[in-house]
């Protein structure tokens, strides 16, 4: 016998070496009952070790050995060169022994990088099976997970975790467990997720939200997240999202498993899965790449199931009839958590969304946010009547919303920012009276937008406000002057899309006219098509703002022209190639600035700029 198949295709070898065994059982022809047990435990054995094979590449002459001593032990017995029970079972032994070597390496490649691996934590398609990195379910038979788990660190993060205040803030942090390794988690999706399944919920003094960003502030304080690497660690004022030690997240895993609030499959070490011949009491569904939620009807408690999860599937190919089932979910997230925009998914087809509607009456939080292929929002929607999160966020392909989304009064987030081919809005937002966060408001022309700025001074909850002006965009005189009746408005954010020449100084002048409400903390302007400064855009008019964001536009100054300071904590300016100041005169005109960061502004030479500033007072200098 030779090893040839085995350098052609690693994949392949298997596959023959299992018949081998089977063919080595055919020609023992023996009826001793031990016998045939050694043989059925040998193929058990094998089955359990065939997936170290693809992860080795750069270990195969030595696996190639390994294996090919297998393949000659069985030799012996198929040629006839041992035909005793004593012979056999000694030759079988020996295989065990082999068997037992090439496990012994299976934990040592996990933690091996890949040869194929990013730099970066990258979750398509082609990057799937570097997923089974990271401590692997064998470790559970070696001492090696012994050792990690009895390991002075993993005791001090275990006290960490048992240090955690009250059941929400752990149940909250088991959440993390189902986020593979190295993963950059975004806040606002992780912080949606706890307010769908009643992690966090409104109190007397907070919304749900805002108990969601203490959640999240604690995890960070006692070490169990972390903020994201590359972020300059002074900066933790701007901190958008985290990421897990592995140690931690191993120990998370482990007790998310324990307390069943997740199944994790065999086949991806340490992955969460839904499967449908457990017998475990799991109610959450996790969809993970090429292990896909059964649809049919042996589908286990499809019925029972609180959360849909979609972890790192980027090809979605649910079925309206599956979704129709779901009678008890509280949560649909399929669209982005990553913190990267460049993580795909699509769907095959958007009809999947009409399987959502009245039977899933109890469903508080969907996300579709960056799902390309989604051009419309059908209408079954509206019979959500207790949805409180809509996340359609970056879903590039959605050009059409139902034209009345009053039915959803319990609405209490409405994002549909970067929605770039939706012209107006539906009619019917301003009766959403329980509306906190509304992100992505498009000013269309005054035919085709039935609901305007003035009427959402209605919305007496409202925290959180973005603001679109794109290419069709009719401003009725005086329309931006109700923005101060919006009393409850903390966070806006202004964005101008780009217009013709011939449009532009229409633009310009209808941006002129800005009133804001007295307690706005955080202004962002993005593409503000002004070159000098606005009169709204001064320290008199926005008395408490803490943040100011102004990327792109034609600003070339800041001075205001009134002797009052600003009371801004943060300050980012990014891409403002006409803007010509420095850190003293900055630090001089906001006093109180613990936080700047000065990104591509003013354009000295074609592509050159001054030099680029990240500064907060935490460091005392600027990082360059």
């Amino acid at each position: 016998m030779s090893n040839s198949f085995f350098s052609r295709d690693p994949d392949k070898f298997m596959p023959k070496l299992l018949d081998h065994l089977r063919k080595a059982r055919a020609v023992a022809d023996t009826d001793d009952e031990a016998l045939l047990m050694r043989f059925k435990k040998m193929e058990d054995e094998l089955e359990n070790i065939k997936g170290v094979l693809p992860r080795v590449k750069h270990w195969e002459q030595t696996l190639v050995n390994q294996f090919t001593n297998l393949e000659r032990r069985l030799d012996k017995i198929i040629l006839g060169t041992e035909t005793s029970v004593e012979a056999i079972t000694a030759t079988l032994n020996r295989m065990f022994q082999n068997v037992e070597q090439i496990k012994l390496s299976h934990p040592l490649v996990q933690l091996m990088p890949s040869p194929e691996r990013s730099s970066e934590s990258t979750w398509t398609r082609r990057s799937q099976p570097e997923l089974s990195q990271g401590m692997s379910p064998e470790w559970s038979e070696l001492s090696l997970e012994n050792w990690v788990d009895n390991s002075r660190t993993m005791e001090n993060t275990k006290r960490s975790y048992e240090h955690l205040e009250s059941v929400e803030l752990k149940m909250c942090c088991l959440s993390l467990s189902i986020f593979p390794p190295n993963s950059v988690i975004k806040k606002r999706p992780l912080i949606y997720w706890w307010i769908g399944e009643c992690f966090v919920t409104t109190t007397q003094d907070r919304t749900a939200e805002e108990t969601g960003e203490e959640i999240f502030r604690k995890l960070i304080t006692s070490g169990l997240i972390q903020v994201q690497p590359h972020t300059n660690a002074i900066s933790s004022i701007v901190v958008n999202s985290c990421t897990m030690h592995p140690w931690v997240r191993h120990m998370l895993v482990s007790l998310a498993k324990h307390a069943k609030l997740f199944d994790f499959d065999s086949r991806w070490p340490r992955m969460p899965s839904y499967n449908k011949d457990s017998v475990s009491s799991c109610r959450r569904a996790c969809l993970v790449y090429d292990n896909p939620i059964p649809e049919g009807s042996n589908g286990r408690k499809v019925e029972d199931l609180l959360t849909v999860f979609n972890v790192n599937e980027p090809y979605l190919s649910l079925k309206r009839e599956w979704l129709k089932k779901l009678k008890k979910v509280e949560v649909i997230q399929l669209g982005r958590w990553q913190n990267s925009a460049s993580h795909h998914i699509e769907v095959e087809d958007e009809g999947f969304l009409k399987g959502l509607g009245a039977q899933n009456k109890l469903l508080k939080y969907l996300s579709l946010r960056g799902i390309s292929g989604i051009t419309k929002l059908p209408s079954s929607i509206l019979k959500l009547l207790n949805l409180e999160i809509l996340d359609l966020r970056a879903c590039h392909s959605l050009e059409t919303l139902p034209p009345d989304i009053s039915p959803l009064r319990n609405l209490t987030h409405f994002d549909i920012s970067e929605c770039y081919l939706l012209e107006a809005m539906p009619k019917g937002i301003e009766k959403l009276a329980s509306l906190q966060v509304l992100k992505g408001f498009v000013i269309g022309d005054l035919e085709g937008t039935p609901c305007r700025i003035s009427d959402l001074a209605q919305l007496r909850h409202l925290k959180r406000l973005s603001i679109h002006m794109g290419n069709q965009a009719e401003v009725q005189k005086g329309e931006f002057h109700n923005l101060k009746e919006i009393l409850s408005l903390r966070h806006l954010k202004l964005s101008w899309g780009v217009v013709s020449p011939k449009l532009k100084a229409k633009v310009a002048c209808q941006s002129l006219e800005f009133s804001f409400p007295p307690n706005l903390e955080k202004l962002d302007l993005q593409g503000i098509p002004l070159a000098h400064v606005p009169e709204w855009l001064n320290p008199v008019q926005l008395k408490n703002l803490k943040k100011l964001y102004i990327r792109g536009g034609e600003l070339d100054s800041l001075d205001h022209g009134e002797t009052d300071k600003w009371t801004v904590e943060v300050l980012r300016l990014k891409h403002l190639n006409n803007l010509e100041i420095g850190l003293p005169k900055l630090k001089d005109e906001f006093p109180r600035l613990r936080y700047l960061e000065k990104i591509n502004c003013h354009e000295i030479e074609k592509d050159r700029y001054d030099e680029d500033i990240v500064w907060s007072e935490y460091a005392g200098y600027p990082c360059i």
